[in-house]
């Protein structure tokens, strides 16, 4: 019994520090999360709705863009179905996302579907650049990050829309908050990382974009563009690889 205990008091301690390790880690997307959700909050105050509307979107829809987005839908009377096609293609962007963290998902069992709707565009970032803690669960250390997360951008709409309701405030240039964050993560990201190719590909496939796409087309685009760059480098890899060894 005395030594289950201490099993268990272990157990917790380790839990305890895991849950602290994550909490400094999403620093950034707290300081980035509070004040775009509390634009968001305000905003949908704005239009008309009640702050609980803040907390269930932010709750089961979880996608900053496409909730300013489905506001401004909202607003100017739009329908379900544009509602739902609008946001759809907006984070069209995530499936990318979905794919390279196949394997990184492939063995964290039951909080898998969790992880899968948590991925933002800054949890995602966060997953790639940090290390899980040595002799630690991973599955663990993930919905960590993307419980804080999650929970933060809650707090901030939930805080704006509560707010909004009783003060009168100028929100120019608050939808920036998420643009600046995400390139603060990049940056990190970058300097973190030891292979240097996929930022430069990334660099370039916006590059084109900007010349070839119209900027509401831009991002995605951007985003196929970079990605078949990357299979074509893998490939090219592959084949001198393949040459290398049939010559030794």
């Amino acid at each position: 019994m005395a030594m289950i205990e201490v099993e268990e008091r272990e157990t917790g301690e380790q839990n305890k520090d895991l849950f602290m390790i994550a909490l400094k880690a999403t620093i950034p997307v707290f300081l980035g999360y509070i004040p775009l959700g509390m634009a968001f909050g305000f905003l949908l105050d704005g239009a008309g709705y009640h702050w609980i509307y803040a907390f269930l979107m932010s709750l089961f829809i979880y996608a900053g863009s496409g909730q300013f987005l489905a506001v401004a839908l909202l607003a100017a009377g739009a329908g379900l179905t544009e509602v739902v096609v609008a946001t759809l293609l907006l984070n069209l962007r995530h499936s990318f996302y979905g794919l390279s963290m196949l394997e990184k998902f492939s063995d964290v069992g039951k909080v898998k579907p969790y992880l899968i709707f948590a991925l933002t565009d800054e949890t995602y970032a966060l997953l790639t650049i940090t290390e899980v803690p040595p002799r630690s669960s991973k599955s663990r250390f993930y919905f960590y990050i993307a419980a804080l997360d999650h929970l933060y951008w809650i707090v901030g709409s939930v805080l704006g829309a509560v707010l909004g309701s009783v003060l009168d405030l100028n929100l120019e240039g608050m939808s920036f908050v998420l643009t600046a964050l995400f390139v603060v993560l990049t940056i990190e990201q970058y300097f973190n990382s030891n292979v240097r190719f996929p930022f430069i590909a990334a660099v370039g496939a916006g590059i084109l974009s900007l010349m070839f796409f119209r900027p509401e087309n831009m991002l995605l685009a951007s985003i196929v563009i970079g990605t078949l760059i990357l299979i074509a480098r893998e490939k090219f890899v592959k084949e001198n690889l393949h040459v290398k060894q049939d010559i030794q």
